[in-house]
């Protein structure tokens, strides 16, 4: 009986140790996955000379991307699938055989008991530990770990390549299709999740983050919703004489303005400052001036139109500025090459920017707020939804709560929500500048003063 207990404890002990090395092969492919990851998203640095068989090794594989990542699945499946089975058929009815459990409840409690033993210390020292470790020192380890990693993955290669053909085969003998790969591609959705992710990660830089969401963003905007409105468009009657053309240029920033006739809606015309400047000293003799002879056809796109399609038909055609024109064919606004550019980058500055902003935290859910200021993105600081069907800015907005355009004289105070809108500035019939502020209230009516 002794000898027989002898011999149950030194079987189980080797049936543990190697148990214990399928554990250890694990986590090792799991610390170097980890790490690969790393050093592929620029987070590590291998250490050593490239010419290192080791260095050139991981090089290879960090080249090969998402074959080397499918190499590194394989061989972690292929060792957790080992473990586990030595676990169950070799480990686990030794284990059993020691404790003496006989058949019945008590054996299958052991047994269940046993088994959630081997699970956790798989979970724990092949997944958890080695993760954590893996996040320093990652080039070290990476470099240090090849020469096991190596042989490993080749099996693992070879391995995935049999699995292939079997499945290939598979999948035509029971006349199954295959997925596309170009459906298997994240969704923008899905695109914009890792991104947020890569980011809390520190993996992303917040002006990298900023630039690929914008990226998205710029498909689904239209030219109605990034224009200057027609109510700040700087423009010329087409029959300006000289010298009320050289007074407006030296009163304004730009470099090119649109030229109209009668009204604002019949814009004939683009004056480039280039232009006035040549024709100036062609005709500095005779004295003619007509700034219909100086200016360059408008070009003119509608307020619905797609900026992604905008921005390219500019580009091909060499238009610096169009003007954007509503539904019943006057002036909605307009737009330049660089404000779509914005959109991407975002806010490009020169010399002649003035440093006013168009919207200023002054204090904790308290903002001032121009009146052209679009609700999308004042939704998106406040963090309260605004309607947006009828009004695009947080003018608009103001209005449809007032039912009417407050008087240069008036402060009205209006609320939406937690959110309470103090008129401060009205100038030409247009609200200028507002106080916002973030209440207590939570109601989602719409509540006027």
């Amino acid at each position: 009986m002794m000898a027989s207990l002898s011999a149950t404890s030194l079987s189980l002990g080797g049936s543990l140790a190697l148990l214990a090395f399928l554990l250890f092969i694990f986590g090792l492919l799991t610390a170097f996955s980890k790490a690969v990851r790393l050093l592929a998203s620029g987070k590590g640095e291998e250490e050593g000379s490239s010419a290192d068989g080791r260095v050139a090794g991981l090089h290879r594989l960090l080249s090969l991307e998402d074959q080397g990542e499918s190499q590194l699945v394989m061989a972690r499946m292929l060792w957790g699938a080992l473990y586990f089975i030595w676990g169950a058929a070799d480990s686990l009815p030794k284990l059993l055989a020691l404790t003496g459990a006989g058949p019945g409840a008590a054996s299958l409690a052991a047994g269940a008991g046993y088994a959630f033993l081997i699970l956790l210390v798989f979970l724990l020292f092949g997944y958890e530990v080695p993760r954590r470790v893996a996040g320093r020192k990652e080039g070290i380890l990476a470099k240090r770990s090849w020469f096991i990693m190596a042989p490993l993955l080749g099996l693992a290669r070879t391995l995935g390549r049999l699995v292939a053909l079997m499945g290939r085969l598979f999948l035509a003998l029971t006349r199954i299709r295959e997925v596309e790969e170009a459906q298997l591609a994240p969704t923008e959705a899905e695109f914009l999740q890792m991104l947020e992710a890569g980011h809390a990660r520190g993996a992303i830089e917040d002006d990298n983050r900023e630039l690929i969401a914008n990226l998205f963003e710029f498909d689904d905007k239209i030219a109605g919703e990034i224009m200057t409105h027609r109510t700040e468009i700087e423009a010329l009657p087409v029959e300006a004489k000289l010298e009320e053309t050289m007074s407006f240029l030296n009163s304004t920033r730009y470099t090119r303005f649109p030229v109209y006739k009668e009204t604002i809606d019949k814009i004939i015309g683009v004056l480039h400052v280039k232009d006035l400047l040549f024709y100036r000293e062609q005709t500095r003799e005779s004295g003619d001036f007509s700034l219909a002879d100086i200016m360059r056809p408008a070009w003119f796109t509608p307020e619905t139109r797609n900026i992604s399609d905008l921005f390219r038909d500019m580009q091909e055609n060499h238009i610096q500025m169009a003007i954007v024109i509503d539904e019943y064919g006057g002036t909605a606004g307009l737009l330049t090459i660089e404000d779509l550019v914005e959109q991407i980058v975002g806010n490009i500055e020169d010399e002649y920017d003035e440093g006013e902003q168009d919207i200023i935290e002054i204090a904790p859910g308290s903002w001032l707020v121009d009146g052209s200021f679009p609700v999308d993105r004042l939704a998106r600081i406040t963090g309260v939804p605004l309607g947006d069907d009828d009004y695009d800015t947080l003018a608009g907005l103001i209005i449809e709560l007032l039912d009417r355009i407050p008087e240069e004289q008036e402060r009205p105070m209006v609320h939406y929500g937690p959110l309470a809108f103090q008129v401060l500035d009205v100038s030409d019939k247009r609200i200028v500048r507002v106080r916002v502020t973030r209440t207590c209230q939570e109601e989602e009516g719409q509540d006027h003063d």
